[in-house]
């Protein structure tokens, strides 16, 4: 399967790799995970990623962040975790600067990029195939390698609740713990801790909250300001939504933010019953059945009567 890409990363010497703007779980731990792997192959390997959430701040080598490609070309640029390549955290022009991309995504929705496409939307997450790319590559995992993979997969399968996780999902993190993933600290640092200006902004999202269909929806909107002045960044803003959809009877959650760019940012959670993906591509974004997002380009309340409608045709 990666057999052609892997002679290409075996020829290759200057290499970067990147994931989508705003990065969660799944593109941090696939990224930081090829660039370990990768390094073990002595190549002079960098990830793009120009922002991020600081609860990530303790995954090894995020400290070695990169923002753009600094070098006129690169022999490979290895992308994870983004469907499109509009959405990567890089710009078009150093997009073109790679001789070869590799693409590595496991969207429904996908509009496909790049010399060589891995794509799976059977697996849990761009973490589960990068697995099997490191492990194609001949490399031995190291204790990091692992930990960064199985922080991408417990943050995209919402600690192994979701319906993305396969009895193969599962036989990969346990493979991963024998490998020495730090699964006790990941679960600990992304799950069981919270700063305190992140815990006003739940109260916050929770205070705003509206409810709709007999509870069924549940929709939140926080303005930048308040975010802002919490202290809290774009990135460390969102992850309101599975509040939201926590609560009894709820089948769709909803939480739109501000964001310092200007813009309106809603993110959808569904508990099963409702496939939001096609709601968020409806709306010009994207995702998965039951994690889906887009940006607003029309006025809140227009969006939003426009959101509940079709919320409500689902339900």
């Amino acid at each position: 399967m990666f057999e052609e890409a892997v002679k290409e990363v075996e020829k290759s010497k200057l290499i970067y790799v990147v994931a989508h703007i705003n990065p969660d779980g799944d593109a941090i731990g696939s990224t930081f995970a090829i660039y370990h792997a990768l390094k073990e192959l002595d190549k002079d390997v960098h990830v793009i990623m120009p922002s991020y959430s600081h609860v990530f701040d303790f995954l090894p080598g995020i400290e070695n962040r990169v923002d753009n490609i600094k070098e006129d070309e690169c022999d490979l640029l290895i992308c994870t975790d983004a469907s499109d390549y509009t959405r990567l955290a890089i710009s078009k022009e150093d997009f073109d600067k790679a001789k070869k991309v590799i693409m590595i995504d496991h969207h429904q929705i996908s509009r496909p990029y790049g010399d060589y496409r891995f794509i799976d939307d059977l697996k849990s997450s761009a973490s589960e195939i990068t697995f099997h790319f490191i492990k194609a590559l001949g490399i031995e995992f190291t204790s990091d390698i692992a930990t960064l993979l199985y922080t991408g997969i417990m943050t995209d399968t919402g600690s192994f609740n979701y319906n993305n996780t396969s009895a193969a999902t599962l036989r990969v993190a346990a493979e991963l713990v024998e490998y020495g993933a730090k699964y006790i600290e990941v679960c600990k640092r992304l799950n069981d801790t919270m700063k305190e200006a992140k815990l006003r902004l739940v109260a916050k999202t929770v205070d705003n909250m509206e409810s709709f269909f007999d509870g069924k929806l549940r929709f939140s909107y926080v303005s930048y300001e308040d975010i802002n002045k919490l202290g809290i960044n774009d990135e460390e803003s969102e992850g309101m939504t599975n509040y939201l959809r926590a609560i009894e009877g709820c089948e769709v959650a909803v939480y739109v933010r501000g964001r310092s760019d200007g813009t309106l940012k809603a993110s959808l959670r569904s508990n099963g019953k409702v496939d939001i993906s096609k709601i968020a591509i409806e709306f010009g974004g994207g995702g998965h059945p039951r994690a889906a997002g887009y940006t607003l380009v029309e006025d809140l309340e227009t969006e939003k009567e426009k959101l509940i409608k079709a919320v409500g045709e689902m339900i």
